[in-house]
């Protein structure tokens, strides 16, 4: 009997819980319940294409926030320190501000949703984020045309406190180019015609000066040792109005493409991943936010922050894989 929609099966991934997805072809990924976090995607049965926790210990401590579900807020928050309705508001530790929000230690629970696995927790309010938000995390294997294969994720977060609450949202995935060693020989492409200048916390500069112009796309065709982490904006939709960033291996037209909708997530930030305790720059990050970091105290992003009772903030990324032309 030949199957025809994906299967998920639940597996133990060093004492948590996680899920394998496995699609009729053969491609499959496997997320953990702690966090809704991706371990693995494999589009071909002997290509790895996520750079993610190797053990239940890394899952634990989320370094590196590799794959990290980024809620309430994407990005860093300056100082640990936001206001919203005339409410001044302290997160815990400048570790979590950080981050990019406070998902990574909860506990998700599937909830069965067809041949995708859906994922739902609950943030309860804290002192660090006086606000309840039930938040969905779906992810879908898909194949398609000119060889790609795909994995596509929804991030839902819905408001259920009885107050107006300040939310962004994105998502951190570290990408490794299957067969190679690292990201150096890898081509990069950005299709944005402003970046956003930091300080040396990574906090963007105040006002206008936070934005730089540059020419569309930001083409980067040999990466080298070139370090990168930084958001870009004012994104290019292509003819199909969506928004496509892609690191490809020019030596074989291997690529791995990052697929956005600009009006959920008008923001990419990418990461080298230099300098960190395991495998840096064996991989880049490419991370599709709704608002771009330390949003929560900027005035030019306040219209993109507040999210009313009873609403829902969400945001679809696609990654895709083709492994030559």
């Amino acid at each position: 009997m030949v199957a025809f929609a994906t299967s998920i099966e639940e597996e133990d991934f060093f004492g948590h819980r996680a899920w394998r997805l496995v699609s009729p072809d053969g491609p499959s990924a496997l997320v953990a319940e702690r966090g809704a976090t991706l371990l693995s995607w494999q589009p071909s049965e002997t290509h790895e294409v996520i750079d993610g926790y190797i053990d239940g210990d890394e899952l634990d401590a989320h370094f590196d926030a590799r794959c990290l579900i980024m809620a309430p807020w994407c990005g860093r928050i300056a100082s640990g320190k936001f206001s919203f309705d005339g409410a001044s508001h302290t997160v815990s530790s400048p570790e979590i501000a950080g981050l990019g929000g406070l998902t990574a230690e909860l506990e998700f629970t599937r909830v069965p949703a067809g041949d995708a696995l859906r994922l739902t927790s609950r943030l309860d309010a804290s002192d660090a984020y006086p606000w309840d938000l039930e938040i969905s995390v779906i992810f879908s294997l898909e194949g398609g045309v000119s060889g790609f294969e795909h994995l596509s994720l929804t991030i839902d977060a819905t408001n259920v406190s009885e107050s107006r609450a300040p939310v962004s949202i994105g998502w951190h995935p570290y990408l490794k180019m299957p067969s190679m060693d690292g990201i150096s020989n890898l081509s990069l492409s950005i299709p944005a015609r402003a970046k956003v200048l930091t300080d040396n916390r990574l906090i963007p500069l105040t006002g206008d000066a936070a934005f730089a112009g540059i020419a569309s796309p930001a083409r980067h065709d040999y990466l080298g040792s070139e370090k990168i982490d930084q958001s870009f904006t004012q994104l290019v939709p292509n003819e199909d109005g969506v928004v496509v960033t892609s690191v490809t291996n020019p030596a074989r037209g291997t690529q791995i493409l990052l697929t956005q909708e600009p009006s959920e997530a008008p923001v990419v930030h990418v990461f080298t991943a230099d300098n960190l305790p395991r495998n840096s720059r064996k991989s880049i990050a490419l991370e599709p936010c709704s608002a771009i970091p330390d949003a929560f105290n900027r005035a030019d992003q306040a219209s993109r922050i507040p999210l009313e009772s009873g609403e829902t903030r969400s945001l679809t990324a696609t990654l895709s894989y083709r492994p030559s032309k």
